[in-house]
């Protein structure tokens, strides 16, 4: 073989050595894509079919829906199988000892005495004295709603004795109490109901028609919704305001958004619903619901404007535009994309699983100081977890190279939640989550699968302010339909009385609306 032909032999396979490692990365590309989308169904089958609760541990007895296996097996029945059939015995939970008086303790009695039909003795004929009567049982009974008109009549007096002189003759007239609205039969318990139904029950408006016609007094959606609104405008808005007011004098909020439909809107397919919410420490718990056109950042600085605390939020970018206040980052966020990205038959010692454990090892660290002070949970912060949570931070930079992952997402995410993370420890009142505002949110999602959406901008409106009443009425220890009853009894009768008065931790309040 000549030196040319060894030359375009080396040549050809220098071209083929390229050639080959361009094929490998091309295959490592199409391998490391084919890897995110079988994580990505097995994440959505998870999320369709598997258990929506992050804390909720697997039942050893209860077969896995994802495991191909267990339906390839043949069927097996009692003559096929010779294998001795085990029953296992079940330990009977131990009743706990005064649940029923416990529970009975809060409602009117009614007592039944039961007499016999003849006190004629048998035997002798004669009359039989009572020697005791013992309680046989307890029994719970259900007494339906009644719709009632209640008459309202107005005397008029006048003085006979100035009648009989020929001078001018007064009259007085008794006074009536006010309905919250005018032109219409609704009392305050009626309108109070409907918005308890509403907004505490879930029930649309559609529903709540069909359910009152059953009480034999028609009330047409339309008349429903438009009861909620005028309410708010004349009585309720007034008062948020007020809440506002005391809400932005807490130096610890928490703050949440989600979409909201309203068909009237012709610019845009959705419009926001923002949530905005005291501290878990505040000594007055408020929770404002807020539309907002739109998810930008205009909406929380303007209602925001001129704040200076501390904000607790998800990792949305819209919060770190706000200035002036302390952005406070959610350890159950970034503790749920390391949750997410747990393959389905991980191990103990996977990244994705060790997350988590690492985040649950701070959240119950954290707990043990629920009970403490501010100032000593800030001392026990700095010096238990403030290490604990550098040593998480640690962790998560030593595995950030991890390409297009659930857990390279999980990491990058975490990483890129650390400086707020880390501001938690710089005053007792925070914590180490957001859920605070996250169940306040999920609240208006609920009711949201019911009924789908607003067709105006006023009833959106109104479904916030009312919202707002009914979650900061139950923050507050009280009934939010006895609260919305009080409201609408004496707001459209007050005269001097401030605002102040008649908000959820007013003593009077306090006194007659408790649950």
């Amino acid at each position: 073989m000549s030196e040319q032909q060894l030359a375009i032999i080396i040549q050809k396979l220098d071209k083929l050595l390229v050639k080959n490692e361009e094929l490998e990365k091309i295959i490592a590309i199409k391998d490391d894509e084919l890897a995110f989308q079988k994580e990505q169904i097995e994440y959505l089958t998870q999320q369709l079919y598997g258990a929506k609760k992050e804390s909720l541990d697997i039942n050893p007895n209860q077969s896995n829906l994802f495991d191909d296996s267990y339906f390839s097996e043949p069927e097996q029945t009692g003559e096929q199988s010779d294998e001795e059939v085990i029953i296992e015995k079940h330990s009977r939970r131990k009743k706990r000892k005064g649940l029923k008086e416990h529970q009975l303790k809060n409602l009117p009695t009614v007592d039944h005495i039961h007499e016999v039909d003849s006190c004629t003795c048998p035997n002798c004929q004669k009359s039989m004295k009572e020697i005791s009567t013992s309680l046989v049982r307890q029994e719970v009974r259900f007494i339906p709603a009644r719709m009632e008109n209640h008459r309202h009549f107005q005397k008029t007096y006048a003085c006979s004795n100035c009648e009989k002189t020929g001078t001018h003759t007064p009259f007085v007239k008794s006074e009536v109490p006010k309905l919250p609205l005018n032109n219409t039969a609704a009392s305050a318990s009626l309108i109070a109901e409907t918005m308890y139904q509403k907004f505490e029950q879930k029930v649309p408006a559609y529903r709540q028609e069909a359910h009152w016609a059953l009480l034999g007094y028609s009330i047409p959606r339309h008349n429903m919704t438009n009861w909620h609104i005028k309410c708010s405008e004349y009585y309720f808005e007034d008062l948020v305001s007020e809440m506002k007011n005391e809400l932005l004098r807490s130096e610890v909020l928490h703050a949440d958004e989600t979409t909201f439909k309203v068909l009237a809107d012709k610019d845009r397919q959705k419009s926001y619903m923002w949530l905005f919410s005291a501290g878990k420490y505040a000594e007055k718990p408020i929770h404002i619901y807020r539309l907002g056109p739109s998810r930008g950042a205009e909406v929380p600085k303007a209602f925001l404007e001129g704040y200076q605390g501390y904000l607790h939020s998800d990792g949305f970018s819209a919060y770190n535009k706000l200035e002036g206040i302390t952005s406070v980052a959610c350890l159950a966020h970034i503790r749920r994309y390391f949750y997410d990205a747990r393959p389905k038959e991980y191990r103990p010692d996977s990244p994705a699983h060790q997350g988590v454990v690492l985040c649950n090892e701070l959240f119950a660290l954290d707990k043990k100081f629920a009970d403490l002070s501010a100032k000593e949970r800030y001392y026990l912060r700095l010096k238990v977890l403030k290490p604990k949570l550098e040593h998480f931070f640690d962790w998560c930079e030593s595995l950030s190279v991890l390409g297009k992952t659930k857990l390279g997402t999980a990491i990058s995410y975490a990483l890129k939640q650390k400086e707020r993370m880390m501001n938690v420890l710089k005053d007792g009142r925070l914590v180490l989550s957001n859920n605070l505002a996250e169940r306040g949110i999920k609240t208006l999602v609920i009711g949201r699968k019911n009924y789908l959406f607003s067709a105006s901008f006023k009833g959106a409106q109104s479904n916030a302010t009312i919202l707002s009443l009914v979650e900061t009425a139950k923050a507050n220890g009280l009934h939010p339909r006895k609260y919305l009853e009080y409201l609408l009894t004496h707001l459209p009768n007050r005269k001097n009385t401030p605002l102040e008065a008649y908000l959820p931790w007013a003593p009077k309040v306090q006194l007659e609306c408790s649950i």
